[in-house]
């Protein structure tokens, strides 16, 4: 069975780079999708829902540590149910390319599984700023991939991106880097073809690998907020830039002025595009530290209408 592992951090497109992987996908081949997510609930599945295709979301862990028997499992699950040839996997924000590879290796694994090249999306933009605050945790997704979709080119300079592409070769000579706005790239550049990585490196710095002994936490934590009612969009846009730099990401499903819409946050930048509507509609936030009661307090006065504290 064929398997391709997706990596990226919190906000690159990797959920859009599934989207389009199954809107433009061959029939021919059965394909499932495994949604991991670093909190309590789907929003990316949620996301590609309605797709015609065999999903199972693995929530609140990531697969290479507390959800790795869930991956396999579900691995497992979907060749059995529905006769499964290719499954792509969403990693979560804070998983390794090498801890996951750690995990499918496991020996009770009865399938045999062919390993496509392994991909990182990384964002042009928060490249360096994510480095700077992550180190090798972060850098390591980025030197043990075989392809590094170097997304959102859009939104840097020429000079900027050239300093990223120069920072990503240096890390990886090896790796494919291709150049990409909202993920838009041919599915079979990045679903084809066999893994080139021969050997992937884990780090004894960061806080996310595996020893012989136990298994360390991700570093980030996470909280889930109810966001029901109708809130006014620049209520929510003075709310999101007034958030502190310990959050990371914020993802989920609002009403706002009226219609439903996603939102997404990530580092400083806000997206809210129109969608279907929801009957449950929460902000997932990540981050590290978060203050859930100052978080929550925010956000009860942006619903309000009141000036911050």
């Amino acid at each position: 069975m064929r398997l391709n592992l997706l990596f990226g951090f919190l906000g690159s497109g990797k959920t859009t780079l599934v989207r389009r992987v199954l809107e433009e996908r061959s029939s021919d081949v059965p394909m499932a999708v495994i949604v991991n997510e670093f909190g309590d609930v789907s929003i990316d599945g949620q996301i590609l829902e309605g797709r015609a295709v065999d999903m199972v979301e693995l929530t609140s862990g990531c697969v290479c540590c507390t959800l790795k028997g869930s991956l396999l499992n579900a691995i497992e699950e979907l060749e059995e149910r529905a006769g499964v040839q290719q499954i792509v996997v969403e990693a979560t924000g804070v998983a390794q390319p090498g801890d996951m590879l750690e995990t499918l290796d496991d020996p009770t694994l009865k399938l045999g599984l062919d390993l496509g090249p392994l991909v990182t999306v990384v964002d042009a933009g928060k490249f360096a700023k994510i480095r700077t605050m992550l180190g090798d945790f972060y850098t390591l997704q980025v030197a043990n991939a075989d392809i590094v979709l170097l997304n959102k080119t859009d939104l840097v300079s020429v000079e900027a991106l050239d300093e990223v592409q120069e920072q990503i070769r240096a890390l990886n000579p090896d790796a494919s880097i291709v150049f990409t706005e909202q993920c838009d790239v041919e599915p079979a550049m990045v679903l084809e073809g066999a893994s080139k990585v021969a050997h992937l490196e884990h780090s004894g710095t960061h806080h996310h690998g595996h020893d012989h002994d136990h298994e360390h936490p991700a570093p980030a934590d996470s909280f889930v907020l109810d966001a029901s009612g109708d809130w006014r969009r620049e209520n929510i846009e003075r709310f999101f830039s007034e958030l502190p730099d310990d959050v990371w990401r914020v993802k989920g499903f609002m009403r706002i002025d009226g219609a439903p819409c996603l939102v997404q946050y990530t580092m400083g930048q806000l997206e809210i595009t129109p969608c279907e509507p929801r009957s449950n509609v929460h902000l997932v936030f990540i981050g590290r530290p978060l203050d859930k009661d100052r978080t929550a307090a925010a956000l009860a006065r942006a619903g309000a209408g009141e000036a911050p504290a």
